[in-house]
């Protein structure tokens, strides 16, 4: 077996040298061939065709967070090579939601020994932008652009910017048009998800990578007033099981917003927007699962 590796090596707060170990361990006692690509940030979707195209792997595995693991999917979408992914990331959103061991050198040996493939399911943004696990306007969206900005790493890092864009964030109220019907809504937050959860492990819906649709979640209150006097954190709050109480699942969506707001998919921050378009990539890529 032919293994590509696609790692970020800048992904995380930690090293991933025990990941890296664990890839020369496991190609010794399995045995499987194997080729280590970097991503750099210039040229990544060429450079990872052009090994494609020479290496002809068996199975391709990308290690980082979502924007490294979605950057790949969409390079291989229409592939009929089996994808698997590494939790070496700060949040490990997309890892976490489908089961992947959280250690690194753990989820090595799961993604290689993985024999069983589901058919991922992308989503698409104003018809150009692809999306492995989640797009969202609001304060997580604010709190990303914070985050990207800043040159701390980590959840701890994650919860500071988190509050932070929980105190200056407004309320916004939508209108959600779905072939079915049309929503007006008022809130925080609005998710766009292809899983069930955040890298937190916070549940947002029901809805998985491999069902064809995708939901919506509005957050309608945050009671962070409340959080702050009992000493918690916006962590915290944000754990809250009534929080993604307010759900719509479909498959196409147009959203125009009161106001422009922040805006981010897969964690890069995508700018302001007053409007969006949300599609579903039906079995894009077939997804190696443990």
């Amino acid at each position: 077996m032919k293994v590509l590796f696609i790692l970020n090596p800048i992904s995380g707060n930690k090293s991933n040298d025990d990941a890296i170990l664990r890839i020369h361990q496991l190609a010794v006692e399995t045995p499987y061939d194997f080729k280590i690509l970097y991503t750099t940030g210039k040229d990544d979707e060429k450079r990872i065709l052009s090994d494609i195209k020479w290496y002809k792997p068996d199975r391709i595995i990308a290690g980082g967070g979502d924007g490294t693991l979605q950057l790949v999917a969409r390079t291989i979408r229409e592939m009929d090579t089996p994808f698997g992914v590494l939790p070496l990331g700060s949040a490990n959103g997309f890892a976490t939601a489908i089961g992947m061991p959280k250690d690194p050198a753990e989820a090595v040996r799961a993604v290689i020994g993985a024999t069983r493939t589901v058919p991922l399911d992308l989503l698409i943004f104003n018809n150009k932008h692809l999306c492995i696990h989640l797009g969202d306007i609001g304060i997580n969206a604010h709190m990303v652009k914070e985050y990207s900005r800043s040159e701390d790493r980590g959840m701890m890092a994650y919860a500071r910017h988190l509050m932070s864009s929980m105190k200056e964030s407004e309320l916004l109220r939508y209108t959600i048009t779905t072939p079915e019907q049309t929503y007006h809504k008022e809130g925080y937050m609005l998710a766009f998800a292809n899983a069930d959860k955040y890298g937190t492990g916070i549940q947002i819906s029901e809805g998985a990578v491999d069902d064809g649709c995708f939901e919506i979640c509005n957050v309608p209150r945050i009671a962070l007033d409340d959080a702050i006097k009992a000493g918690l954190t916006a962590l915290n709050v944000f754990v809250d099981k009534n929080m993604f109480s307010d759900v719509i699942s479909c498959e196409h969506a147009e959203v125009s917003i009161s106001q422009k707001v922040h805006f981010q998919i897969d964690g890069e921050y995508m700018g302001m927007t007053d409007k969006l378009t949300v599609g579903i990539l039906p079995s894009s890529v077939p997804l190696l699962v443990s």
